[in-house]
């Protein structure tokens, strides 16, 4: 705790002018976010983390996770107030028989609902005052569609309607072919129809992982994603890293950011997850690279959304929650003021699942 904390933590006792304004904007808290809030926020003093981590997973990919009580306070300590609350779509599999961690779990990847009950019982018993939570669905096995509405239903039947997303679920991920997973089909997203008409009915946005491609063909995967948009135009799809993986670690900028405003042009229920740090460490952390993203997030403000992808594993401290939310929220201090407000400070994300509550207005140079 430096000296200034030490002033705040102590009440200003000592001869601190301006304690009473830093402490008032150092720290959020959902009144803040209340439509009948009138107080402007003040990007110059006020933090630049988004408010909104729309992609924190709760649970790892094998293995126990940081306990649920713990991650909703790192939340808050790092201004965080709104969590969508992940399970992961694809867990490693444990071997029959097997005890404890070490050497307990096979290479192989498969989708599971265990996590997500795990979620879902672990809110229903410690709850969240001071941090929203939105439980999503990840367990969909997207390439075994006739599965998914009865575990949609199983979900409902012993947690009711706190489920209100579904996410991330891996459509094409290149990371794990050499896990047992590989791209669905074309043919098997037609046969999404039954679960997807489900999800638009109870406005439910879907997540995608979806690989935009890879180094050697960087546009390789995008048919199956139009094919999704395409077909389901009523739904909210939510495409997760811009399609960027490490796989992608090389597309030319003004390729990727042509095919996104294609893509924003023909399909309007389309947005777009600006979480995983791989989009800063191969593309935001080069001042002109990152110029023409942020011209192009700020004409289209009303489609993107912010997230950590942080993976709550239980080696895991504060200090790599912090680290994530700090890494994907640098490019958001660039941007325009509108942009800002709707990504940043979470108003996409309230409008999206009709939360009741609206990000503040940025102060304008003139504001106190």
């Amino acid at each position: 705790m430096n000296i200034k904390q030490m002033l705040i933590a102590m009440g200003c006792v000592f001869l601190l002018s301006s304690c009473e304004t830093i402490s008032a904007t150092s720290v959020r808290s959902l009144a803040m976010f209340s439509p009948e809030n009138s107080q402007c926020y003040n990007r110059q003093r006020q933090s630049n983390y988004f408010a909104v981590d729309s992609h924190h997973h709760f649970q790892p990919f094998r293995g126990d996770a940081v306990p649920f009580n713990k991650l909703v306070n790192w939340a808050e300590r790092a201004g965080v107030l709104f969590v969508n609350v992940y399970g992961i779509g694809q867990i490693y599999t444990r071997k029959s028989g097997c005890v404890g961690e070490r050497g307990c779990y096979t290479h192989v990847i498969a989708p599971s609902i265990e996590n997500d009950i795990k979620n879902a019982n672990n809110y229903v018993k410690h709850g969240a005052d001071k941090v929203h939570l939105t439980l999503s669905m990840t367990f969909a096995d997207l390439h075994k569609p006739d599965t998914i509405l009865a575990n949609m239903a199983l979900l409902e039947e012993e947690f009711g309607d706190l489920f209100r997303w579904m996410g991330e679920v891996n459509m094409v991920k290149a990371a794990h072919f050499d896990n047992g997973h590989q791209a669905v089909s074309m043919d098997t997203i037609a046969k999404w129809q039954p679960f997807m008409q489900v999800l638009q009915e109870k406005k439910t946005p879907l997540a995608l992982h979806a690989d935009l491609g890879d180094n050697e063909a960087p546009l390789r995967y995008l048919p199956l994603l139009e094919e999704v948009l395409t077909r389901y135009p009523d739904n909210d799809i939510i495409w997760m890293h811009m399609g960027i993986s490490k796989e992608l670690s090389r597309i030319d900028p003004s390729l990727h950011i042509r095919t996104m405003q294609k893509l924003f042009a023909r399909y309007k229920n389309l947005k777009v997850d600006l979480s995983w740090r791989i989009l800063y460490d191969y593309y935001f952390s080069f001042p002109t690279v990152n110029s023409q993203y942020v011209e192009f997030i700020n004409a289209h403000a009303e489609r993107f959304l912010p997230g950590s992808d942080f993976v709550a594993s239980k080696n895991k401290r504060f200090a790599d929650y912090k680290e994530e939310v700090d890494i994907n929220s640098r490019v958001l201090a660039s941007l325009d003021d509108n942009a800002f407000r709707r990504i940043a400070l979470g108003q996409n994300y309230f409008d999206l699942l009709e939360l009741p509550y609206r990000a503040p207005e940025i102060c304008t140079t003139a504001s106190p």
